[in-house]
């Protein structure tokens, strides 16, 4: 039965919930914050004790979890990243169908739900599965119920969610560059001061490493443009790997990138600059077929508010800083304004 049927003021009082939790949804513009006020949304109209949110694009490939809203600090919840939702559904009984509900997937049981409500929208670009754990036994009337609300209540809000995913695209096109998939030089200024802010604003710290990678000019030279772009890319998935989320590396120009870290002093950042380092020497990187180079890169590292208290100052003293690195010998570290001292790094 759908809610919207439910006689009486009590399915009215119902609807008009649902509809303005569905508003509030649509208020929302960041992909993050669409999907977690969907599962909490889902989670109080259902009475549920918890919800998952995940996405499969329509090129295919796996679902992955776009919120969760249950244990906010639950380790448990990291193992739901890598998920193969499907088979772990299936696991249960659950067939893929638009409304089901079953016993509790083992997958979720850590949660303590018994057993769970699963619903699918769909719009042009994307697919969603919503998940409602209850950690009570429902009868079969109840629970289905609860599936039909929040199969409602998804389908409310995927034109809100679809349209943050794709303004999410457009952006991430207008920030990143595309050679080397980490952000572009006009993003950088954007991000720099928006950190800097924050910085002034809360009495933090805030680094930037510059690195330059040596001797590419050589790999170009030698193997081609196409094995120096190539070796440039690695180098980019291999520092991405290495920093924290909250850390952005960008393209700053040729073979230059720059590492904005918020939050970290200058002995963090000489920290980092070093474990990079070594990240890129470590191993040779495959730039053709059966063709592997040794790379290594130079850097240089400045830190808010000691070396510099503007975003371009910062900028500037890295950037000599790996210079002079460079000049030095190569495969090394250069500290912003030789102030090593006052970092606490001599």
């Amino acid at each position: 039965m759908d809610s919207r049927q439910v006689p009486g003021t009590a399915g009215e009082a119902e609807e008009v919930r649902l509809l303005k939790a569905a508003l509030e949804v649509s208020r929302l513009v960041e992909p993050a914050e669409n999907a977690a006020a969907i599962v909490a949304g889902a989670s109080s109209l259902t009475g549920g004790a918890g919800a998952f949110l995940y996405i499969r694009s329509p090129e295919g490939g796996g679902h992955r979890l776009l919120a969760c809203h249950a244990g906010a600090d639950d380790p448990r919840r990291k193992g739901l990243l890598h998920l193969s939702l499907e088979p772990a559904m299936a696991e249960a009984g659950f067939r893929n169908a638009d409304v089901e509900t079953g016993p509790c997937p083992p997958a979720f049981g850590g949660f303590g739900f018994l057993e769970m409500a699963s619903v699918l929208a769909e719009e042009t670009d994307c697919r969603c599965r919503l998940l409602v754990g209850f950690t009570s036994r429902q009868s079969p009337a109840l629970l289905r119920a609860a599936a039909l609300r929040a199969a409602r209540f998804l389908s409310e809000c995927m034109p809100a969610l679809v349209n943050s995913l794709r303004m999410e695209r457009v952006r991430q096109l207008v920030i990143k560059d595309d050679q080397t998939e980490s952000y572009n030089r006009r993003y950088l200024d954007a991000f720099l001061a928006e950190e800097l802010e924050r910085a002034r604003r809360y009495g933090t710290a805030l680094s930037v490493i510059f690195l330059d990678l040596d001797n590419l000019k050589e790999v170009n030279n030698l193997h081609g443009h196409a094995a120096g772009s190539r070796a440039l890319r690695l180098v980019a998935r291999r520092v991405i790997a290495a920093i924290r989320g909250s850390d952005k590396l960008f393209r700053y120009g040729g073979d230059e990138f720059c590492v904005v870290l918020p939050e970290t002093d200058a002995v963090g950042a000489y920290e980092l600059a070093e474990r990079l380092r070594q990240t890129i020497a470590a191993r040779p990187f495959e730039v053709e077929a059966r063709n592997e180079l040794s790379l290594t890169a130079s850097f240089g590292v400045a830190c808010f508010p000691i070396h510099s208290e503007s975003g371009a100052g910062l900028l500037a003293v890295a950037d000599q800083a790996m210079t002079r690195a460079k000049a030095a010998g190569k495969n090394s570290i250069g500290m912003g304004g030789d102030r090593q001292k006052e970092a606490g790094l001599g």
